[in-house]
């Protein structure tokens, strides 16, 4: 006994329009990025931005642990840390 297989419900619909669509990772893109800084208390300027996903452990006061990748100049960075914390 032969079934004819189920159609998908999450087939591609006609009217997607894929015309200005790109193969790759969009994510790649936003890992080195050129940013131009204005401040209001002095010229702009202009700095490179890369983007590290790591794990981080902070302790009760406040210490707080990271290893950065290998890519990453050995040097004073100014770090922006965006802390993702998990749901409960």
């Amino acid at each position: 006994m032969t079934t004819e297989p189920k159609q998908m419900d999450n087939e591609m619909l006609e009217d997607y329009d894929f015309s200005r669509a790109t193969r790759g990772n969009p994510y790649r893109d936003r890992l080195n990025r050129t940013v131009t800084i204005e401040t209001t208390d002095g010229p702009a300027h202009v700095v490179q931005i890369k983007t590290v996903e790591l794990i981080a452990t902070i302790a009760e006061d406040g210490t707080t642990t990271l290893k950065l990748p290998p890519n990453i100049t050995p040097g004073t960075h100014r770090i922006t840390l965006l802390i993702q914390e998990e749901q409960m």
